[in-house]
This record gives structure tokens, C-alpha cells and sequence, in this order.
């Protein structure tokens, strides 16, 4: 608790509304030189899937299969998303791993009943294969004692954020504070992670993971990408992968891919959320019903209509509301180099 006070009362005002504006500026700079990423080209994707003789196939959870909830214990998977799953993995061709943030017993609960699919729970903490019934854990030698110091932390934050709660893993642990009022809880969450920083990451072997409201604190040697390295590792000679995710952590397994063997023709890393997102993806769908869609297409159970996925987007693009919040950016970024001179 000490630390907190001290983290909280070493710097004046003046320090904490210069580090506010310089960090809108990053936000907002960051924004207007993003460049778009282009809509999955589908009927590109069906040729080099049919084409292919080896292939690797990787899905996160939340967000990419299902839609984000507030309760992390309602986003049970969809039916069809369950039934083309299935007919995915049950391709001799084809080599399918979900690789999530959620637990062993989640993944278990919800996929384990599906043939032929491996499983990577925590980040890549554990892993499952295919034809396995056990799961390993790759964290088994790692100094896990950081714990007590991220849940001091964590608990200071969740005292005083109406709705926000803490996740206990076996080897991370995350703050949620997708209940929590939007503007509050997402300031809390911005100082949470500066006082992580300082207090934690300076001295000990873990990282933070930004999720979509949330924080997630885990050793700095396992992530998704790992995961995938292992897999890509595992199987030579392997013409065409395709990776799904939508948040941060899910841009460690582009990353694997994107320095893999594999040639650029060859892989497909997508990520879900709006065009202007800031991802190293080379492709974006905009909605977990959009992935679902594309496997139900791969395995010929249905037909994804891209035309009825923009129109989802198109609108909001050109949303009064966006160009007005837009329009306050700029002003912001103005008079935001006027405060810091």
C-alpha cells in the first residue's frame, strides 16, 4: 500500500495533466497515420484453401469466434460456429488449434468436445494436442511469486472501481472492468497499468497484456505467438496458414507467421474489428459473425456474403457522430501542443 501512496503523491498535478495531453497527442497521431487494412478477400482465400495440401489454422476465442461479453462465463461458443469447427478439423489436411486467453476448464468445457482440435489456454501457458487428453503445462519451472505483488495492485484498483473484479489463472492474472462505468473504468485501467509498470515490470519477468477492458499481467516467455512458432516448428512443409484474432495479444501470432517461412501468398492474418485498426494483419472481417461465416464457407456449409458484412461498417464510416469526434480530435491535438510548450 505504501507504494501505491508513494506512487500516487511523487508527482505534482502539473505532471499528471502534461503526461494526460502528451498521451492524447500519441492517441491522436497514432490515429491519422494508421493506413486501412483491406476486407479478407474471400474468393482469394477459397482458391489458395482448395489449393493447398498442408494446412494450419489458428483462432482465438473471445471476440474472434464468439462476441466479447460482459460476464466472461456467458460467451458460450454458437452452434454453427461448433458444427464448421468440427467439419474443419475434421479435414485430414487441416491442422486446427485455438489458442485463447481462457483457462483449461473454459476451453474444456466449451471446445474440448470437438475432434481433432488442439487447445492453447492462458496465452500459451498450456497446451493440448489434437490427439491428446492431457494438458501441459509450459510454465511449470517459472518463479510465479510476482503474483502477490500484481494482486496488490489489482486489489487497490478493483476497491475503488464499482464493477471492475480480478481473475485468478494459474499462471497470469487479469482485471476486468468491462461492468465498471466506460470513461471511469478505462482512466482506472490507464493508471493501473502506469502504476504496473513502475511498481512491477521494472523488476520482475512479466508483462502487461491490454485487452478489451481488461489488464492481464503473465510471465514475459509465454505468449500466443510461442505457440505458434512451436506449431509452424512442428510441421514442415506446410503451403497455407490462417490466423484469426481481434485484440493485442492475438498480434503475437501474426508476428510468428509474418517472420515464418511461410511466403506472404501463403498465410492470411486477420484481424476483426473496423479497417482503421492498428494491427499488423494484412487483412480485417469486422465482427466474430464474420469469421464464423468464413469457416462455415471453407468448409462448404454456407456462403459469406462480403456485401452484407460492409454494409455492417460502410455506416459507420461515414457517421456524423465519427466526423464530429474526429473534428474534437484535431482541436484536441492543437491545443494540446499549445499546452506542452
Amino acid at each position: 500500500m505504501q507504494q501505491l501512496y508513494r506512487h500516487v503523491t511523487g508527482h505534482t498535478a502539473s505532471f499528471w495533466a502534461h503526461s494526460f495531453v502528451k498521451q492524447l497527442i500519441s492517441e491522436v497521431a497514432n490515429a491519422s497515420d494508421s493506413n486501412p487494412t483491406p476486407f479478407l478477400d474471400v474468393d482469394n482465400l477459397l482458391r489458395k484453401y482448395h489449393g493447398s495440401k498442408k494446412r494450419l489454422l489458428f483462432f482465438d476465442y473471445d471476440g474472434t469466434l464468439t462476441p466479447i461479453r460482459k460476464m466472461p462465463n456467458a460467451a458460450v461458443p454458437p452452434p454453427d460456429m461448433l458444427k464448421y469447427m468440427q467439419k474443419l478439423a475434421e479435414d485430414p489436411n487441416n491442422i486446427v488449434w485455438v489458442i485463447s486467453g481462457r483457462d483449461q476448464a473454459a476451453l474444456d468445457e466449451w471446445l474440448g468436445n470437438v475432434d481433432n482440435l488442439g487447445l492453447s489456454a492462458e496465452h500459451g501457458c498450456f497446451t493440448k494436442g489434437p490427439d491428446s487428453k492431457k494438458w501441459i503445462n509450459l510454465t511449470e519451472e517459472l518463479d510465479m511469486s510476482w503474483k502477490n505483488d500484481v494482486i496488490e495492485i489489482f486489489t487497490y484498483y478493483t476497491e475503488r472501481t464499482q464493477g471492475s473484479f480480478i481473475e485468478h489463472k494459474r499462471s497470469s492474472l487479469t482485471w476486468h472492468y468491462r461492468m465498471a462505468d466506460p470513461e471511469y473504468g478505462a482512466f482506472q485501467a490507464k493508471e493501473c497499468q502506469n502504476h504496473l509498470e513502475n511498481a512491477v515490470l521494472s523488476k520482475l519477468p512479466v508483462e502487461i497484456l491490454v485487452g478489451k477492458k481488461n489488464l492481464e499481467v503473465r510471465p514475459t516467455s509465454i505468449n500466443k505467438g510461442e505457440i505458434v512458432k512451436r506449431l509452424l516448428a512442428a510441421n514442415p512443409g506446410a503451403d497455407f496458414a490462417f490466423c484469426a484474432g481481434d485484440d493485442k495479444t492475438d498480434e503475437d501470432m501474426f508476428r510468428a507467421l509474418r517472420k515464418s517461412d511461410l511466403s506472404e501468398k501463403d498465410f492470411y492474418c486477420v484481424t476483426v474489428g473496423p479497417s482503421d485498426k492498428k494491427t499488423i494483419a494484412n487483412w480485417h472481417v469486422n465482427t466474430s459473425d464474420d469469421i464464423v461465416r468464413v469457416i462455415g464457407t471453407l468448409v462448404g456449409a454456407g456462403n459469406f456474403d462480403i456485401k452484407k458484412s460492409m454494409t455492417l461498417q460502410n455506416p459507420q464510416h461515414n457517421s456524423p457522430v465519427l466526423d464530429n469526434w474526429s473534428n474534437l480530435a484535431k482541436t484536441v491535438h492543437r491545443l494540446g501542443k499549445k499546452i506542452m510548450v
